[in-house]
């Protein structure tokens, strides 16, 4: 299976003592998500699904998402949560050959650093807002899984596939 981890655009702040559920993204979070979409629609197949963070600013950058590559979303409420190892479990049960993930930090980088390296590994992941990582995952004939980082894209770089 073929994981994308997609973070979220840029999004407002918080009010103090705001509900961080319900941050949107701003302007120019939605200029820069809908030309990294873009450009991650250059760079990849369609995905078999699109899954979010029920939080207001991942809807919104999965809506961008699925736009690129007209499909529908659906919420995966685990994202949300910050259980790295609940998103793991989750992703274990999914029965798709390849799957876009639109989550938060520190979140979705943990869970790539968890799945590909271990529970003791040193941190070596850092995702940018509207930037993606390509995780290849292999069952093997004993139910074991192998993990690797195919691909570590920033917004920049998905910003200038879409030209």
């Amino acid at each position: 299976m073929i994981v994308y981890f997609f973070r979220h655009g840029i999004a407002e702040d918080a009010p103090p003592g705001g509900d961080d559920a319900s941050r949107e993204l701003t302007p120019e979070g939605v200029e820069k998500t809908t030309l990294a979409a873009r450009g991650l629609a250059n760079l990849i197949e369609k995905p078999d699904a699109i899954l979010t963070s029920p939080k207001s600013r991942a809807v919104q950058t999965a809506q961008i998402i699925s736009g690129a590559f007209d499909m529908k979303v659906r919420t995966l409420p685990v994202l949300a949560d910050g259980l790295d190892t609940a998103v793991v479990r989750a992703i274990a049960r999914l029965r798709h050959e390849s799957v876009l993930l639109v989550g938060h930090e520190p979140t979705l980088s943990r869970v790539v650093e968890l799945l590909c390296a271990g529970h003791d590994a040193p941190p070596f992941v850092q995702m940018k807002k509207a930037g993606c990582a390509c995780v290849e995952i292999v069952k093997g004939s004993a139910g074991n899984t192998d993990a690797r980082l195919l691909w570590l894209a920033t917004p920049t770089m998905l910003r200038k596939l879409a030209r």
